[in-house]
């Protein structure tokens, strides 16, 4: 039995089956996760290696070129880049996607152990772990009122503490604010004249400072266990300490040093608004929900500021505030798609029962999406939120199919019940085929290689879900209503099929176009080879971008100071900025981290409702007011969440050996840049460090004298640059205990050459005898990707399209660049990515198309008709990009994605009419046939391509927040839809009746052939 005639049959179990997945959709509505995108592992594996005292050069040859060699044979290894600065490697690995970490880690670990006797003596073991370069924070909270040294106290004692017990907070990491520690700094000339070390005063420091058990005692009949307390208490318990000399006497540790009750030397200064405050950082769970995480955080947040009122506790950036916003944009804009298709649906239809039993497919095919969605592991997010949108239109087309024939078996004089089976089940294969063909284009996206995957497959299965959900609904929910509550008069009925002028009205335009046929043919030829012509010499001008931006209302501001900067004066720059940005209006909150250097701001806008201005003009602002500001170089972006791996828009990549040439054509190269239209923020990966001095270790005089190198780095560490040696717990509190010599013999480079180096019988050996000590230079990093040293040229764009810029940096670069032999030029970036990106996508579109074409060939049992419905598809390309170009936009992944799905969309209304027209030829000719089959299914098409449009209006006019993502590709489905049904409905009868005729007469010839054979 049928599936419609069952339904019909039996409506109670019909309408208890959906209620039964109304039900399961609702509830799995409530327990979704929420996110703005889909949950993307992204490939990246690091190596990190700390070899202290280690040059960049030292490091790269000793430490990172080792790893290079070695993880180079790793399996799904895609590029590998590396950095090495001065005592630190990073290896960083990017795999392609799909690859399995955890497998890739472990033979990490196993290839690690292979080298590691290869590695210095003085290296630390390689540490390996996952790296997102997209990862951020959830949440910044800022803490000001205070000094910063009680705030840091506070943050740690008690905000810390209650914010990471909350459930779902991996870590609340603190930052800014003063950290205590104990310092002693000691002579160097006493040290001489009483032959100790620093070794040995840290070795007493430690010995004097433990706290254990000791074991146990009976008393009576009970074991008490016994602890010897011999942890310092105060400061005054080190102040007290004795050091026993070469001699034997013991003296005073204050004898021969200065201890203070101080503060760590500021490294890094945070700010909230001007003021000086402490920063927490919050990082979520991996599978934790974001939303329901941060509106923990808030509440926690809200009691805290009850507790202490006297501080100012401000959440300066919530990510999930973005989210609710984009999710609530997005669900409106399909919730108003959906009620514009129903006024269509009523304006075609003009019948209340009629309209509520297709509308009735849109909420029970969503509800029964999302109960899909919850058993494949999907969650709610903008990406396959907006499919649903997108699927909005789509989703009532089946439906409407449906019951407009079973509408028009009902004017014939059927009863509903006969009307339902009988108009359900002649166009079920039809629609089975439209969903398909809807559906099959997704297939190739599963084979594309980078993000785009992991980004769109997620929207790709919910529009397939919601399609063949829709088609469950009109195969068995629609014929079942219909044959319950569709009511029709007779003049209804004449209204709908015959005495339409519109209806007439077409069927004469047909005609004249039959008559004109090859006239119409060779205009739609002309047209195809001027529109493909014109795309491809850059008549019709199409422009391209990676990702569309999107208004999260969060801009940043990155800060290089001039060379040699202090803290002091990067301080002093950073209030500079400030004091020229705090009167934007459109801004809410700054907060800045301020470190040798350089600086970096996080600007938090007012919500888009409430500003005039989006943020990138707030950006352009910024870049206005700060251009003035002499010395630092100043780098202004707007935060967006559809960004790739990549950080900067434009990457120009020179590889090569020396790293004096690498600069100077990096230089030139950035010049060349700032030359191009739309190119800003450029900047060099690799740059000179600051003045600096080189100690290069004479190893056999270190060997002689009874030393090794890892003893001579570690104590000339120790005393000038200070060590950690043991902690003192006052109140809670840990504090550190620094080890170091007083200021005066550690401030020059005579000092540095007479540091006394203590063997253990007392004598010293001056550094200098050890060592070739005095100025030197050198880069700050050296860079390697796929085991070549390179330098990375980056920038950003604006007001002109990525992909136009991208053009203009290649055309300048090979023209003027002029490298020299085996040095190699290459391009990354958001522009590579998107060139990468683009060519998977149009090798996807391919597929589709072959996809699309085998389904139909399947249905038709033909190989000629689906290639008549295929002349929809340049129609709807030539329509899109007619979209793109009115409505100003470029063309990116997501308008790709839009191109994609067109495929199939645009050959159901073909599929629906050709089907028809084949139908009709077994009663009548074909020009009869196809004069009065096309008209009847002219309003089913009419309808099913504006439910389609209305349903995308509201995405397309980019309502609401985050709106921007899925703008680009609502407008490529619009355009392609409307330009290619306008001209199906005359074309495809056109192409049609051509095709047929002379299939009849290929057919009739050889059968003579036959025949006389």
């Amino acid at each position: 039995m049928k599936i419609s005639n069952l339904s019909v049959d039996r409506p109670v179990a019909i309408t208890m089956i959906i209620l039964v997945i109304v039900l399961i959709g609702g509830v799995a509505l409530t327990m979704l996760p929420l996110e703005l995108t889909p949950d993307i592992e992204m490939p990246f594996l690091m190596i990190t290696t700390s070899y202290s005292g280690g040059s960049p050069e030292e490091v790269e040859e000793l430490v990172t070129r080792p790893i290079e060699q070695s993880v180079a044979t790793l399996d799904g290894l895609d590029t590998l880049s590396t950095t090495s600065r001065e005592g630190f490697s990073w290896v960083m690995l990017r795999l392609n996607y799909g690859t399995d970490l955890t497998e890739a880690k472990n033979d990490l670990r196993d290839l690690m152990a292979e080298i590691e006797n290869r590695l210095p003596d003085s290296a630390e073991t390689p540490r390996i772990r996952n790296f997102d370069p997209n990862a951020e924070p959830i949440m910044e909270i800022s803490i000001a009122g205070m000094e910063a040294e009680q705030l840091k106290t506070i943050a740690e004692d008690s905000i810390q503490p209650e914010l990471e017990k909350i459930n779902g907070v991996a870590a609340a990491e603190i930052s800014g604010g003063r950290e205590r520690e104990i310092k002693i700094n000691i002579d160097q000339n006493l040290l001489e004249a009483y032959q100790i070390s620093l070794d040995q005063i840290a070795s007493v420091i430690r010995a004097s400072n433990q706290d254990g058990g000791l074991g146990s005692v009976m008393v009576g009949e009970e074991e008490i266990s016994v602890r010897a307390q011999g942890e310092f208490e105060s400061v005054d318990d080190i102040r007290n300490l004795k050091i026993r000399t070469s001699a034997g006497d013991e003296i005073p540790l204050t004898l021969i040093s200065k201890i203070e009750d101080s503060y760590k030397d500021v490294s890094s200064i945070s700010y909230l608004n001007g003021r000086e405050s402490v920063g927490l950082s919050i990082q979520k769970q991996g599978d934790s929900n974001i939303v329901s995480v941060a509106n923990e955080v808030e509440a926690a947040v809200e009691n805290l500021k009850q507790s202490y009122s006297d501080l100012e506790i401000v959440i300066t950036s919530n990510n999930a505030e973005y989210i609710k916003d984009s999710l609530a944009s997005v669900q409106q804009n399909f919730i108003i798609g959906g009620i514009l298709a129903v006024i269509i649906l009523y304006l075609f239809l003009r019948n209340i029962s009629s309209t509520i039993v297709i509308a009735t497919a849109i909420p029970t095919s969503i509800l029964a999406t999302f109960a899909i969605m919850f058993f494949t592991d999907l969650s709610i997010n903008t990406i396959t939120l907006g499919g649903i949108a997108l699927g909005v239109g789509m989703i009532v087309d089946n439906s409407i199919v449906v019951l407009e024939n079973i509408y028009r078996k009902r004017a014939k004089g059927l009863d509903r019940f006969k009307a339902a089976k009988a108009g359900s089940s002649e166009v079920a294969t039809a629609i089975f085929a439209s969903t398909l063909t809807t559906a099959a284009v997704f297939i190739p996206i599963v084979f594309v290689e980078d993000m785009m995957a992991e980004l769109f497959t997620p929207m790709a299965l919910t529009v397939s879900f919601s399609l063949f959900a829709s088609l469950l609904v009109a195969l068995t929910f629609i014929p079942m209503l219909s044959s319950k509550a569709l009511k029709i008069s007779h003049n209804e009925n004449n209204n709908a099929l015959k005495d339409k002028k519109y209806l007439n009205f077409y069927q004469n335009i047909l005609k004249k176009a039959l008559k004109n046929r090859y006239k119409i043919l060779v205009g739609l030829i002309v047209f195809f080879i001027f529109f493909g012509s014109g795309i491809y010499f850059g008549f019709i001008p199409i422009t391209t971008e990676y990702m569309p931006a999107s208004d999260q209302g969060s801009i940043r501001v990155y800060v290089s100071m001039p060379d040699n900067s202090t803290i002091e004066r990067s301080d002093q720059i950073a209030k500079e900025i400030y004091n020229q940005i705090k009167e934007i209006k459109e801004i809410e909150n700054v907060t800045a981290r301020v470190n040798n250097g350089r600086a970096r701001f996080s600007i938090e806008l007012i919500t888009q409702d409430q500003r005039q201005q989006d943020v990138e003009a707030v950006a352009e602002a910024i870049r206005n007011k700060t251009a003035a500001i002499a010395g630092p170089r100043i780098n202004v972006a707007a935060q967006s969440s559809m960004r790739g791996g990549s950080g900067s828009s434009i990457e120009v990549k020179i590889s090569g050996s020396d790293l004096e040439t690498l600069l100077n054509y990096g230089e030139n190269a950035e010049r060349l840049l700032n030359k191009i239209e739309g190119i800003r923020n450029t900047d060099l990966s690799l740059e000179r460090g600051n003045p600096e001095i080189h100690v290069n270790l004479n190893r056999r005089e270190i060997q002689n004298q009874g030393f090794t190198e890892r003893e001579i780095i570690t104590y000339a560490e120790m005393a000038l640059d200070g060590s950690t040696v043991d902690q003192l717990t006052e109140a809670g509190e840990e504090i550190d205990i620094i080890i170091q010599l007083a200021e005066a013999d550690r401030r020059s480079l005579n000092n540095l050459r007479n540091l006394k180096i203590f063997k253990a019988n007392g004598d010293s050996v001056l550094l200098s005898q050890l060592a070739e000590i005095g100025p030197g230079s050198g880069f700050s990093a050296i860079e390697r990707e796929n085991q070549q040293r390179y330098i990375t040229v980056s920038a950003d764009t604006f007001e002109r399209a990525l992909g136009e810029v991208q053009e203009d940096v290649e055309k300048i670069m090979a023209a003027e660049l002029n490298l020299p032999t085996n040095y190699l030029l290459s391009y990354g970036g958001e522009a590579q990515e998107m060139d990468e990106s683009f060519s998977q996508l149009i090798t996807a579109a391919v597929m589709a198309i072959l996809l699309v074409y085998m389904v139909m060939a399947a249905q038709f049992e033909s190989l000629i008709y689906p290639f008549v419905i295929m002349f929809t598809v340049p129609l709807s390309a030539a329509g899109a990009v007619i979209a793109l170009i009115i409505t100003g936009m470029s063309l990116s992944t997501y308008g790709m994605i839009g191109a994609i799905m067109l495929v199939g969309i645009v050959v159901n209304n073909a599929i629906v009419m050709i089907d028809y027209i084949n139908n009709r030829k077994e009663k009548m000719n074909r020009r009869e046939a196809i004069l009065e089959a096309a008209p009847i299914r002219l309003r089913p098409i009419l309808m099913t391509t504006l439910t389609t449009v209305l349903a995308m209006m509201p995405l397309a006019v980019g309502i609401g927040t985050g709106a921007e993502t899925q703008q680009p590709l609502a407008v490529v489905v619009i355009g392609g839809l409307l330009f290619s049904t306008i001209l199906t409905l005359i074309i495809i009868p056109v192409v049609y009746d051509i095709v047929d005729e002379f299939r009849n007469k290929v057919v009739n010839y050889l059968r003579r052939i036959v025949h006389n054979e």
